[in-house]
C-alpha cells in the first residue's frame, strides 16, 4: 500500500501505515482482484492518529473526484507499494491495457483506402498482360498510355519516340508537335484546319479521317491503286500502301486510321491526330495552336494479333487537353 500525507509518507510492505503526526493523507491500497492482478484502492484522507503499528485506512471516506487527484498525484511522485507475488509486473501491463482502452472510446477507425479510384489507379490500364501508364506532355498539352517496360527516345525536337527496351527497329511510336497557327473558327475540330491560310496544311487532308490517312500513307508509299502506285510498283521493290481502316471522333477531335505499306520488309501502322492548345506560355494565350500527331508501328513479319491490338490501343488512349477558342 502507498500512502501520501501533506507532510511525509511511509510505504508499509503489508499493506499498513506507519507515521506518528496528526496528518492528513490518502492510502493506496493494493486489492488482489479476480484473475491475480492487483489494483489499489484510494483510502480516507480524513486526519488520523497514527501510531507505530498503525492501521489499513477505511476506504469509501473521501470523494471520488479527490481519490482520482491523489491517484495521479501518486504516479506522478512515483509512490507505489510493492505487492507481493509479481503484481507490480502484472499492474503496469494492466495500466497499459487501460490507457490503450481510454485512447480507443470514441477514437474513428483507421480509414480504408479504395486504390481503385486514386490518380495513380486512374493513370494505368492494360492490355492483355501488359501495364500501361499514361505519359503526360504539359508543355504541349497532351498524353498517352505507354507500357511500362518500354522506353522513351528523342531522336528529334518535339518527336518523343518510344520503344521496348533494346527493340530496335520493331515495335515504336512517335509524337510529332507542329504548330498550325490560330484555327479558323477557334474550334478543336480538324476540319477547321481546311481553311487555314498556313500553305503547310495545303492538301494536308484535313477534309475527313480517310483523306488524312491517304496523306500519311502516301509518305511511306503511294496508295494502292493510284496511277502513282502502278508507276512504283514497276520500279525495284515496288512499295505500296493501303489503307485498312479510317474514323473521326464524335465531336470532331480526333482522325484515327491504320494502314500497311507492301515492300521488301511490310509495315503495320496505327495513327491518330488532334489540335494540341499549342505550348505554355504566349503561344497557347495567343491561341497558337499544334497539330499533334501520334504514329505507331510494327513489321508484319514477326507482329501478332497482340503486337497488332497494343498499337491500336496506344493510339486509341492518345488525348490532348481542352482548350477555349
Amino acid at each position: 500500500m502507498s500512502c501520501l500525507f501533506s507532510t511525509r509518507a511511509f510505504v508499509s510492505v503489508h499493506g499498513e501505515c506507519v507515521g506518528r503526526a496528526r496528518v492528513t493523507r490518502v492510502c493506496l491500497i493494493p486489492h488482489r482482484v479476480a484473475g491475480g492482478s492487483t489494483r489499489r484502492v484510494a483510502a480516507s484522507a480524513r486526519p488520523t492518529d497514527f501510531t507505530e503499528t498503525g492501521g489499513v485506512l477505511d476506504s469509501g471516506h473521501i470523494p471520488r473526484r479527490s481519490a482520482m487527484g491523489y491517484s495521479a498525484l501518486a504516479v506522478g511522485l512515483g509512490l507505489f507499494g510493492t505487492a507481493p507475488g509479481g503484481a507490480r509486473a502484472e499492474e503496469a501491463a494492466s495500466t497499459e491495457e487501460t490507457v490503450v482502452a481510454e485512447n480507443s472510446v470514441g477514437s474513428p477507425p483507421n480509414p480504408v483506402v479504395d486504390e481503385s479510384d486514386t490518380p495513380k489507379a486512374r493513370d494505368t490500364s492494360r492490355v492483355g498482360n501488359v501495364t500501361l501508364t499514361r505519359y503526360v506532355d504539359e508543355t504541349s498539352g497532351y498524353s498517352i498510355a505507354v507500357p511500362n517496360d518500354w522506353v522513351r527516345d528523342q531522336p528529334m525536337l518535339n518527336t518523343p519516340e518510344f520503344h521496348p527496351v533494346s527493340e530496335y527497329g520493331g515495335r515504336r511510336f512517335r509524337i510529332e508537335v507542329s504548330s498550325v497557327g490560330r484555327v479558323p473558327g477557334g474550334g478543336a475540330a480538324l476540319v477547321s484546319l481546311v481553311n487555314s491560310e498556313m500553305e503547310s496544311l495545303t492538301g494536308a487532308g484535313f477534309e475527313s479521317a480517310a483523306n488524312f490517312a491517304q496523306v500519311e500513307a502516301t509518305k511511306f508509299a503511294p496508295i494502292k491503286g493510284t496511277p502513282a502506285a502502278i508507276v512504283a510498283a514497276k520500279g525495284p521493290g515496288g512499295a505500296v500502301s493501303e489503307i485498312i481502316d479510317s474514323s473521326v471522333s464524335s465531336d470532331g477531335k480526333y482522325y484515327n486510321y491504320e494502314f500497311r505499306t507492301d515492300s521488301i520488309y511490310p509495315l503495320r501502322f496505327f495513327g491518330v491526330a488532334a489540335i494540341g492548345p499549342g505550348q505554355t506560355g504566349s503561344a497557347r494565350k495567343l491561341g497558337r495552336r499544334d497539330i499533334v500527331k501520334v504514329t505507331c508501328q510494327v513489321p508484319e513479319k514477326d507482329a501478332s494479333e497482340f503486337d497488332y491490338d497494343l498499337l491500336r490501343q496506344i493510339a486509341r488512349s492518345f488525348r490532348v487537353d481542352a482548350f477555349e477558342g
